[in-house]
Order: structure tokens, then C-alpha cells, then sequence
């Protein structure tokens, strides 16, 4: 009877033992082999990989934490990708094990161009301030424009006017804030744009001046992907919250 228990015991101890490790495992299986070559890894912080938060045949987005005082790690960039901080801080950089920057400040919504970077390069930076930052990578899955042949422009709303941070050959970016009580004004979407969530709040959506469906409550960090909409539908967005919505749009060419 007790070497009985004792093999019962080391059994459950194993399949304890293999569940553990199937668990630990789960974020890495789910990424997609395609997104693979697109996704950044900070080899010295504790979620090295990050989270894919949407992927498609055109873009994927991964989001990363680096803690105040830690540095990411030597690593490399696939080039085609944007970041955007969900919330800032202090970085500071290192190229070849030489300072590159020290010190810069980086506010909660700014949003940069990255070129390639090999892992040759001995490129890392490091989060030098007191706050942990939090952001998203936006990177393109093709090396060419998507459609070359269509006229690209910014987004237009007839009620507000988003800022333009970036355009080049491969995407247009805006910053777009909506305060209490605002709306876009009936618009359309040219389609293949993401948009990520700076600062949240009651977003509601309305067609030909009536409402449709209740609010969304919109979290910072949260993303989602815009399929075409005509002009035609009236589509229409308005902050019906009591706080300040902020989100950048990014439109690929």
C-alpha cells in the first residue's frame, strides 16, 4: 500500500511537472510562424517576447513593457515599424557598447520611424527613468507599398483636425484627440489603417445623426484594424464620456 501511494505520488508530480511546462509555453505557441520575423525580442527583460495584440496579412503589433531601471538587451529591428508609447519615460541607448543617447524624455503618445537594425549592430536601450513604459510596435509585413497605385492622403473629419506626426512612402500617422461631448463629423475610411488607443474612454459611434449600438469603453493600449467605410454610410465618432480620448491612426500606403 505505500509503495503504491509513493508511485501515485511521483505520477502526479510528473503530469504536475509536464502541465507547468505546457503552461509556461502557451505565449510563445500561439505566435504565428509568418509574424515571427516581425517581432522584436528584449532578451533581458521578463516578458522578453512581448504580446502579438493584432496580426494580419499587412501588419503586426506587439506590445512591450520595459520596467524603470531595465535595459532591453542587444537586439535587432526588422525596419518598416513605428512606436508608439502607450505610456513614456527616460531612455537612454547604447551602439557597439557605446552611449548613443542618455537621458531623453519620451511623452505618452509619441510615436517614431525605425529603420532596420542587425543584431550585429550591438543596439539596446534602456529605460533610465522612474516610471515603467509601456508601447506598441507597428510593423509592415510587406518590403513595398500596398497599393502604389492609389492617391494617399491624410484622414479628414469635418469637426476636428488631427495632428500629422509621420508620412513617408510607407504610412501616414496622426495623433487625433476628442474631448467631452465632441465628434468627428460624418466621415469615411480609405481602409488598411490601425488605430492605438493613447488614452480611453466612452467612445460611441452614430450613422445619419442616430446612435447605433452603446458605448465602448475604450482602454489605453487598446488597438484595432479599419476596414474601408464609404463617405456614404455618414459614419460618425463622438466622445460621450467625461475625459479626453486620444488615439494615433496609422494609414498604410
Amino acid at each position: 500500500m505505500k509503495l503504491n501511494m509513493i508511485l501515485i505520488g511521483l505520477a502526479l508530480l510528473l503530469l504536475a511537472t509536464v502541465t507547468v511546462s505546457a503552461q509556461d509555453s502557451t505565449g510563445s505557441d500561439q505566435v504565428l510562424a509568418e509574424d515571427r520575423p516581425f517581432l522584436l525580442n528584449y532578451p533581458n527583460i521578463e516578458d522578453s517576447d512581448g504580446r502579438v495584440v493584432l496580426t494580419n496579412d499587412l501588419v503586426v503589433l506587439q506590445r512591450l513593457y520595459v520596467a524603470a531601471g531595465e535595459w532591453e538587451g542587444l537586439h535587432s529591428h526588422p525596419g518598416n515599424q513605428i512606436y508608439v508609447h502607450i505610456q513614456g519615460g527616460e531612455w537612454s541607448g547604447r551602439l557597439g557598447g557605446e552611449s548613443e543617447y542618455d537621458g531623453i524624455l519620451s511623452p505618452d503618445g509619441e510615436i517614431g520611424w525605425m529603420d532596420p537594425i542587425p543584431l550585429s549592430a550591438g543596439h539596446e536601450s534602456g529605460n533610465t527613468g522612474d516610471n515603467d513604459i509601456d508601447l506598441i510596435y507597428v510593423t509592415l509585413k510587406k518590403d513595398a507599398p500596398v497599393a502604389p497605385e492609389a492617391e494617399h492622403s491624410p484622414q479628414q473629419f469635418p469637426d476636428i483636425q488631427p495632428d500629422l506626426l509621420l508620412e513617408n512612402d510607407r504610412m501616414i500617422v496622426q495623433r487625433v484627440i476628442l474631448e467631452p461631448g465632441q465628434w468627428t463629423g460624418a466621415h469615411g475610411h480609405p481602409g488598411n489603417q490601425v488605430f492605438v488607443v493613447i488614452k480611453g474612454g466612452a467612445r460611441s459611434e452614430r450613422s445619419g445623426g442616430v446612435s447605433y449600438g452603446p458605448s465602448t469603453d475604450l482602454q489605453a493600449g487598446s488597438v484595432d484594424w479599419l476596414d474601408a467605410v464609404d463617405p456614404g454610410e455618414a459614419h460618425d465618432v463622438g466622445n460621450t464620456g467625461g475625459t479626453s480620448i486620444e488615439f494615433v491612426l496609422v494609414t498604410i500606403k
